[in-house]
């Protein structure tokens, strides 16, 4: 990799949030011992039940965390693109990874050795009244993604993907000028999680009832205040899809 150098690697440092805390001094240290990586696509960096030897930054490329389900589909947990960071929790604790962590592109990522991190804090304590509050707000980010996703209906969780889609595209979805949205239904159904059959049935009602338009993996967005609603789980649209709340009608007039 072209421009591997100390001087390039402080710079890649100071850009993550988490690193900025440490000081310039600090951030001397470790580019000394960052390491920048190319992954090839589809190469597995983290897998699940390893106890990973290294915290990442992706400079550039997408990294997937993934696990698999009891059924043999795959549980798309999120896809991390530039200026993100993942095993950050091996700061603090040695547990196995609950996640794959493979590129879906060629990416370009710096690693640093947890045991080289783990002499920092004990030669600067005080990094880790800084660090906690920056690692408990990223644990508070995830629990609730994974409750809400737990708790709530296919509709509301897929309208929720979609909305989330059209604001911040992944490696698995592209929005065009139109704002349509590019994505197969079995990557939805992986993102949701769902099977694919459930996700078309829903798309189907969806589309008769003007809300979207799904064309040989198009997917356009035909009224989006009721979609909305659907994701903040407003109107119950699941299994029969027919309960629309009467204070909320006003959403379809001129849809039917």
């Amino acid at each position: 990799m072209a421009l591997n150098s100390a001087e390039v690697r402080v710079k890649q440092l100071d850009k993550i949030r988490l690193f900025r805390l440490f000081g310039q001094d600090i951030l001397n240290e470790l580019a000394k011992v960052a390491v920048l990586r190319r992954i090839p696509k589809n190469k597995i960096v983290t897998h699940l039940g390893d106890i990973p030897s290294y915290i990442y930054y992706i400079i550039q490329g997408k990294i997937r965390l993934s696990a698999p389900l009891s059924d043999g589909r795959e549980f798309i947990f999120s896809d991390l693109g530039p200026g993100d960071t993942f095993d950050l929790t091996r700061l603090f604790i040695t547990r196995r990874s609950s996640m794959n962590a493979a590129s879906v592109v060629d990416s370009d990522l710096m690693q640093i050795e947890v045991a080289f991190m783990a002499r920092v804090f004990d030669k600067h304590p005080d990094l880790a009244l800084k660090v906690i509050p920056y690692l408990c707000e990223a644990t508070h980010d995830a629990q609730e993604r994974v409750i809400h996703s737990a708790a709530s209906a296919l509709s509301t969780r897929l309208a929720s993907t979609l909305l989330r889609l059209t604001e911040r595209p992944n490696s698995m979805a592209t929005v065009d000028r139109a704002g349509s949205i590019h994505i197969s239904q079995t990557d939805l159904a992986a993102m949701v999680p769902a099977s694919r059959a459930k996700v078309n049935r829903c798309l189907r009602e969806w589309e008769r009832r003007h809300l979207t338009q799904y064309d040989h993996g198009s997917l356009t967005i035909l009224n989006r205040a009721a979609l909305e609603s659907v994701a903040l789980g407003e109107i119950a649209f699941d299994r029969s899809m027919m309960h629309i709340p009467r204070a909320r009608a006003s959403l379809w007039q001129g849809r039917q």
